[in-house]
């Protein structure tokens, strides 16, 4: 794995990890709070517009296909 395909795989590891805090906290709680409401549109707001994870994942799918042509192997 190249220092590229590093980068992009850490960038996504932590946009998803931010989600998932949030997620993981909403769901441990029975109250919502006006803090929490203001994350979720966050994250939504960044899902839409803000955020690299979907051209990251799509370069570092890219990347992953070329070095494993490049090491000769097969993929579907």
């Amino acid at each position: 794995m190249n220092e590229y395909l590093k980068n992009r795989l850490s960038r996504i590891h932590d946009d998803l990890y931010l989600s998932l805090i949030v997620i993981d906290y909403a769901l441990s709680n029975d109250q919502i709070s006006i803090g929490l409401a203001h994350e979720l549109s966050r994250l939504l707001t960044q899902m839409d517009r803000g955020s690299h994870l979907k051209q990251d994942l799509k370069e570092a799918e890219a990347e992953a296909y070329r070095l494993a042509d490049e090491g000769g192997l097969i993929h579907e």
